[in-house]
């Protein structure tokens, strides 16, 4: 049973969308681009009949979708942080710099 948890460390808050960019090449290379052969390996089983490996190879598809998802969920969940930490930390500068020169 695959179990999944989540691991924490710290990047620089400036070099996340770069970070979340090299998630997103890793998730293309290592999860997304094998599926081409598993879509094409399926639809050669059933042009040959062969339901059961078909069904095999669509269920290995669906699970590795499931990965892509669960990666690509937490690009989006990392952006959206930065997203509202690079507002607040705007807002704060603005306030910094309103207090100084009020």
């Amino acid at each position: 049973m695959n179990k999944r948890v989540n691991i924490t460390y710290s990047v620089e808050l400036e070099e996340i969308p770069e970070h979340v960019g090299n998630l997103i090449n890793k998730t293309y290379d290592t999860l997304y681009r094998p599926l081409d052969n598993k879509f094409n390996e399926s639809l050669n089983m059933l042009k040959k009949d062969n339901e059961k490996e078909a069904l095999k190879t669509i269920d290995e598809i669906r699970q590795q979708m499931f990965k892509i998802d669960c990666h690509l969920s937490d690009c989006s969940d990392i952006l959206k942080d930065y997203q509202k930490t690079s507002l607040e930390v705007t807002e704060e500068s603005r306030e910094d710099t309103d207090d100084i020169t009020g």
